[in-house]
């Protein structure tokens, strides 16, 4: 059985490529994370005129149903000769689901291969300015307080060795939070970048300090998918 891990679009779709295009429209069998919202984006390709009618079984696995389907699915998807994974956005497995099926996939003897797309990630990081030949990747922090700080500590006691930029994913609405307890950890001058809603049209991108940012986030009402892009470098 042959896995195809496929990229998407993180934002808008004209981002999506010839080759996922054409390993989509081939396919006989996707898994994604919400039959939804890839339907969603069937029916917004279909009219760019850039795919046909979907043809695809739909199989969905996300972080509250994978235990329950994932023996009965790996089951299913050992039978088949090809099959492809995506998520909602972006890469799959970069901090969405996926790990589990792929991981039992090559215990199967599956062969895994991939065909890459953007991620909010690296897109963050390239319009942030600030500095990019070393960089942590850190998806979302813990959402209890106590961890959350010890790894926001552990992230400044690394950098203080490696001269590194951190990348975060967070939610729009904890982010006066998240950016205040990063100001009291790190200082006011520490450099941010806030990213949301990458390539959309509800783009929106600040630069600056930390206490600036912070200012930022109290002062309007901000909504999306937040990345952050944390340098603590002094130079």
């Amino acid at each position: 059985m042959k896995l195809t891990i496929v990229g998407l679009p993180i934002g808008n779709v004209e981002d999506i490529s010839e080759r996922v295009l054409k390993v989509l429209q081939e396919s006989s069998f996707i898994v994604c994370e919400d039959t939804r919202m890839f339907s969603n984006l069937w029916s917004k390709l279909t009219t760019l005129g850039k795919v046909g009618p979907k043809k695809a079984k739909l199989k969905f696995v996300n972080d509250f149903n994978e235990h329950r389907v994932l023996p009965s699915l790996l089951a299913e998807m050992n039978q088949l000769e090809e099959a492809v994974l995506v998520s909602d956005a972006g890469m799959p497995l970069i901090s969405d689901p996926g790990y589990k099926l792929v991981h039992e996939g090559l215990a199967l003897g599956w062969e895994v291969t991939v065909v890459p797309g953007p991620t909010a990630e690296s897109a963050a990081l390239a319009v942030s300015g600030l500095p990019t030949d070393k960089y942590m990747f850190l998806g979302f922090l813990p959402k209890k307080p106590g961890k959350r700080g010890e790894m926001l500590k552990n992230v400044k006691e690394m950098s203080d060795l490696m001269k590194f930029t951190a990348v975060f994913y967070e939610s729009s609405v904890r982010l006066e939070k998240i950016i205040g307890e990063m100001l009291e950890i790190y200082g006011g001058e520490a450099q941010l970048c806030l990213a949301l809603d990458l390539t959309k049209v509800s783009e929106k991108i600040f630069r600056g300090n930390l206490a600036e940012i912070l200012e930022t986030v109290k002062t309007r009402k901000l909504k999306g998918e937040a990345t952050l892009v944390l340098s603590l470098a002094n130079d």
